[in-house]
Formats: C-alpha cells, sequence, structure tokens
C-alpha cells in the first residue's frame, strides 16, 4: 500500500502536468468571429438588453473573446499550479 506521502506526491505531479496542459492549451485557443457574435446575443437576450457587436477581429478570430478565453486557461493553470505545489510542501511534511 502506498504511503501519504506517495499518494501526495504522485497527486501533485498529475494536477501539476493538468497545469501544464492548461497552459499550453491557453497558447492556442481561439474564438472565431462568428461564435462570438452568438455568444454576445445569447448574452444581450437572457439579460434583455440590445446586443454589443463592436468586436476587433484578426484572421477570423474575435481578439476579445479570444483574449477572454486564453485568460481562462491561464487562471485554470495557475490554479492546478498552487494546488500541485501545495501538495509538495504537504508531502514533504506527511514524510518526516
Amino acid at each position: 500500500m502506498l504511503n501519504l506521502g506517495l499518494t501526495l506526491t504522485l497527486a501533485s505531479i498529475l494536477i501539476g502536468l493538468c497545469s501544464a496542459a492548461s497552459w499550453f492549451y491557453a497558447g492556442f485557443v481561439k474564438v472565431d468571429h462568428e461564435k462570438a457574435v452568438e455568444d454576445r446575443l445569447r448574452k444581450a437576450r437572457k439579460k434583455g438588453e440590445e446586443p454589443n457587436y463592436a468586436s476587433v477581429s484578426l484572421d477570423g478570430w474575435d481578439m476579445s473573446a479570444t483574449f477572454s478565453a486564453q485568460s481562462k486557461w491561464n487562471s485554470l493553470g495557475a490554479l492546478f499550479a498552487a494546488c500541485s505545489i501545495l501538495l509538495q510542501a504537504v508531502a514533504q511534511v506527511v514524510s518526516y
């Protein structure tokens, strides 16, 4: 049976891999202009407001929506990294 320190270390490694995957995906995620417009329309209908169609697109990608998506994936990567480091620290404490 695995001891607690080893279990925490293995969990830390897996969560660290999730962190790396999140940051890797954040570098490539893009939102196309049509999807961004659909999302704005859906959100405006939900709130009962007129949709704001103002946007900047580059090569068919909506810049604002792309930055937002990248920000979400970067935040998730940072959360996974923090959890991984916390597990590493706890693993060190319980190993003694």
